[in-house]
This record gives structure tokens, C-alpha cells and sequence, in this order.
């Protein structure tokens, strides 16, 4: 039963995540457009904004002399963040290269 309660708020987070991300995406490309930004600088913007949350754990931690939070925090968001973007770019590049084809 508890398996069960899991799974469903599993699920339940991940349907929130995708319907944010939906949400989301329109305003943000207006405002992009708005300030004259690339695409690029845009996803730079999201970025920065997602990561604002450990940006500020790291910040008050170390202001509070914990400093073992904000190596944590770093660490283990790192641990993960890097092989799925390298993993996703990966992805990414194989399916906008153009196949080659033998003679």
C-alpha cells in the first residue's frame, strides 16, 4: 500500500512538472522576444533561474558557517545535472546531424 502512495505522488510530480513546463513556455518566449534575446541567452535565463534555489541554499549556508550544506548541495545536484545535459546534448546532436549514407 505504501509502494502504491509513492508511485502516485511519483506520478502526480511528474504530470506538475510537465504541465509547468507547458505553463511556462509561452511567457517565456514572449519575454524573450520582448528583450531582444536570443534563444540561447533565454535558455541561459532559464537556467539561472532554475538553479536560483541551491544558489540561495549555498548562500545562506555558507553565511551561516554550515558549509558542508552548500558542498552537498553543489555535489549532489552536479552528480546529476552533468551526465543528463551531456546525455541530452548527446541526443540532441544525433538527431539534427544528418545521416551519411554509403555509396
Amino acid at each position: 500500500m505504501r509502494l502504491l502512495l509513492w508511485m502516485s505522488v511519483l506520478l502526480a510530480s511528474v504530470w506538475a512538472a510537465h504541465w509547468g513546463s507547458d505553463q511556462l513556455a509561452v511567457p517565456l518566449a514572449k519575454l524573450r522576444r520582448q528583450w531582444g534575446l536570443s534563444e540561447a541567452a533565454g535558455a541561459a535565463f532559464v537556467a539561472l533561474a532554475t538553479a536560483s534555489p541551491e544558489i540561495g541554499t549555498n548562500a545562506a549556508s555558507a553565511l551561516q558557517g554550515f558549509s558542508d550544506i552548500g558542498l552537498g548541495n553543489l555535489l549532489g545536484s552536479n552528480i546529476i545535472s552533468i551526465p543528463a545535459i551531456v546525455t541530452v546534448a548527446y541526443w540532441a546532436s544525433r538527431s539534427q546531424r544528418p545521416q551519411r549514407s554509403d555509396v
